[in-house]
């Protein structure tokens, strides 16, 4: 029982320490290691394959080494540390939730890119939304840049902060780490262009799954973060006609049910790497997108991550309460 009340308690300052610091630059991340990881397994898988298949073999060998490492070391590491000492195990543990966790980081980004598209300074705009996402943002305007940071908003909101508190209120710290090393993995090289198609193609499979159930949770709690408006009725109703319009089965979910409750047009056109894509717009009879509509979705993600976190330390404790072991 101990060490699940340290559990629980290290989550609990964890939420709050993103909540207030987010992901300070000067202290270190294990994520950037990661990232170099996957990048060196990546040219060294490059040399040896050449064939799709060899290709695909590489990449369920760099899930193994990369997410099924992490998540043993943290395991490991936990298990030797609070047998040496509980205090040092609880702060170890406090650090693994800490990283998992970008609520803060996401929030702060968000903020700074309506600080400056407020402030009418379009070409530092365009540089911070560069942050957020993969499409060029050079030619952006200040509609578009707005479209493009709640789009990345809400989809983070779900992979960025509701999914590794669901992994960590149910499994705990190494299935937390094992989602987060996923998800830094679908972002480098799960990619479905020809370059990634065979590489990432286990990272992008698995990271599918594993937001499977914290996507639909996610959109459940922002209707329900955004119940009492005026848009709350309709906001049901563009979730469920909308919630597949992305390549990605989960991504729509979040961004539909905030499109819905913020009564915003999101999808469309964009670029990538100077070639226009069209995607399928997600509630289409919304309002375009506009700096002071970023301030308003970032209360309803303010109050969806309030929600998650209360919910995930209830089920945390009902877990305890019935003597479960986690990871």
């Amino acid at each position: 029982m101990e060490r699940s009340l340290f559990t629980i308690a290290a989550l609990v300052v964890a939420y709050l320490a993103d909540y207030l610091f987010g992901d300070p630059p000067w202290l270190p991340h294990p994520v950037r290691l990661i990232g170099s990881l996957i990048s060196l397994l990546e040219r060294s898988a490059r040399k040896l394959f050449k064939s799709s298949a060899g290709l695909k073999l590489a990449g369920l060998l760099i899930v193994l080494m990369v997410a099924g490492g992490s998540a043993l070391a943290v395991y490991l590491s936990l298990a030797a540390v609070y047998r040496l000492h509980p205090a040092a195990g609880f702060m170890l543990e406090l650090y693994s939730y800490y990283a998992v966790l970008a609520g803060g980081d996401l929030r702060n980004h968000l903020l700074a890119v309506k600080t400056a598209l407020g402030e009418g300074k379009l070409e530092e705009g365009r540089s911070k939304v560069a942050l957020l996402v993969s499409r060029d943002t050079e030619v952006l305007d200040r509609g578009e840049l707005s479209r493009a940071a709640l789009e990345s908003l809400f989809e983070n909101s779900s992979d960025g902060l509701v999914a590794p508190l669901f992994f960590a209120a149910l499994f705990g710290p190494a299935a937390a780490v094992f989602y987060k090393a996923v998800s830094t993995l679908d972002s480098m090289i799960g990619y479905k262009n020809k370059a990634y198609a065979a590489l990432g193609f286990t990272a992008a499979k698995i990271d599918d799954l594993l937001n499977y159930l914290p996507a639909r949770l996610t959109a459940l709690l922002i209707l329900i973060a955004g119940w009492g408006r005026k848009s709350s009725p309709a906001a049901w109703q563009v979730l469920v006609a909308d919630r597949y319009k992305h390549e990605s089965p989960n991504s729509a979910w979040p961004e539909a049910a905030a499109a819905g409750v913020l009564k915003v047009r999101l999808g469309g056109s964009a670029v990538y790497q100077g070639q226009i894509r069209e995607r399928p717009v997600i509630n289409a009879a919304g309002r375009e997108a506009s700096p002071e509509m970023i301030a308003l979705g970032l209360r309803l993600f303010q109050k969806t991550s309030l929600l998650a976190f209360i919910l995930m330390i209830g089920l945390a404790c009902g877990l305890m309460l019935l003597g479960v072991k986690k990871f």
